[in-house]
């Protein structure tokens, strides 16, 4: 998502030993962001000047950026190998390499509105709105193979054996193979608004649970994604626009466009738990790989902050 200035903020939970104190680094004009699997490294797109940047998390210290221009969103490997950069008007994924900040290839996709990659980094699927379709790229080999999986797609994660793809124009879900076929759907609730509506997923490593968060409707569904059982519905902030789940699939963080908190859900049992106040209106979010943190952006500031989660 585009802001002209955002601030990436890192609220850190209280943990053995000394915590962390309060921290504030500039960064020029960032706008999303996806960290390293040590959680040392923010890598952070700069809206205006059109490049990614690698920000050391303790000490604020960049490293010379990469070229990625006409970049909304970022996504990562889960070896902290691959980077994916791209936006819908794009045209392509472009693939950088985060330890030499250099781009290493483009994924060339049409209206570009999601990047996923295969949890054994085997493969990336990149969702394409306007094609209906998901590219899936063998990351060894590079060979790529476009698959149809239904109208409008939004979104796409995977986990487990399978690929979940929003479909915004069937109130569905399709669950992909890991070759990218389509094996299945998942039912949205009746009520839930699809139409032009950018549906945002979000699934557990052990595909027992799927979450859909509704952006007109302001909540969130979980289901189990075997049956399409609604587990629960909840309640989001309004226009709410994010949703990312913690690597062990045990919490998920939302956030809305007018909101100045990050909602925590406890995914286990199935309520909110608790909201982490900023003093700006949060973006996109991530939480640190210790589960110690969590990354946000907000608009309108142009700093990187650390600060202690105070319960």
């Amino acid at each position: 998502m585009r802001w002209l200035a955002v601030a990436v903020v890192l609220v850190a939970a209280a943990c053995t030993g000394s915590p962390a104190g309060d921290r504030t680094f500039d960064v020029h004009s960032p706008g999303d962001l996806a960290l390293s699997p040590d959680g040392g490294v923010a890598y952070v797109i700069d809206q205006a000047d059109g490049v990614v940047r690698a920000v050391d998390t303790s000490s604020g210290r960049e490293r010379v950026p990469v070229d990625a221009p006409f970049t909304d969103s970022l996504t990562a490997d889960h070896r902290g190998a691959r980077l994916y950069a791209f936006s819908r008007s794009a045209g392509a994924v472009t693939v950088i390499d985060p330890r030499s900040m250099a781009v290493v290839a483009r994924i060339s996709a049409d209206d570009t509105v999601a990047v996923a990659v295969a949890p054994d980094d085997s493969r990336a699927y990149v969702a394409s709105g306007r094609g209906g379709s998901v590219t899936v790229v063998d990351l060894a080999s590079g060979a790529a193979v476009v698959r149809p999986v239904g109208v409008s797609p939004s979104d796409v994660v995977a986990a487990g054996a399978h690929v979940y793809v929003a479909l915004t124009a069937d109130r569905a879900i399709a669950v992909l193979t890991r070759d990218g076929v389509v094996a299945g759907e998942v039912r949205l609730p009746a009520s839930a608004v699809t139409i032009g509506n950018p549906i945002k997923l979000g699934v557990s490593p052990d595909e027992s649970t799927l979450l859909a968060l509704d952006p007109v409707r302001s909540e969130l569904y979980v289901i189990d994604p075997r049956s399409s059982e609604l587990l629960a519905t909840l309640g989001a902030a309004e226009g709410a626009s994010e949703l990312r789940m913690s690597a062990d699939g045990s919490r998920a963080y939302v956030v809305g466009t007018t909101a100045t908190e990050i909602a925590e859900i406890d995914v286990r049992r199935r309520v909110q738990v608790t909201t982490v106040a900023l003093d700006c209106g949060p973006g996109g979010i991530a939480e640190m790989p210790d589960g110690h943190a969590l990354v946000a952006t907000c608009p309108e500031q142009d700093t990187v902050a650390i600060m202690n989660r105070r319960r």
